[in-house]
């Protein structure tokens, strides 16, 4: 028996796979590009900022956050990576470390969108 997630991840390709369709069809139609357009119901931007920590050694270990930042210029979430030579791993910061990443770079970065 599949579990939600499976499910989900299977709905989600026929989905992807009918809008990819739906997409090349309006690369080869004006009229069906403007409908795709016009049909958009909102769009956001979310902005990754990376932030390269300083390391002793950083041919071989390195170190940093991902910080993402809305169109209000906010810091809404927040990764921290490390690469150790060909490995690595991301973490999500959440609760209290979260709150110290945006108490501490919040300030330090700005977004304009004209």
């Amino acid at each position: 028996m599949e579990n939600n997630n499976d499910l989900y991840a299977e709905k989600a390709g026929e989905e992807l796979k009918s809008r990819i369709e739906w997409f090349k069809e309006a690369l080869q139609d004006d009229e069906k590009r403007e409908e795709i357009h016009d049909s958009v119901q909102g769009s956001e931007i979310l902005v990754r900022l990376e932030i390269f920590l300083p390391s002793d050694d950083p041919d071989n270990f390195a170190d940093g956050l991902y910080l993402y930042i809305d169109n209000s210029g906010l810091i809404v979430d927040a990764d921290y990576y490390f690469r150790k030579t060909n490995d690595g791993a991301v973490t999500r910061l959440e609760g209290e470390e979260l709150q110290i990443v945006k108490d501490l770079f919040q300030d330090a970065f700005s977004l304009e969108i004209e």
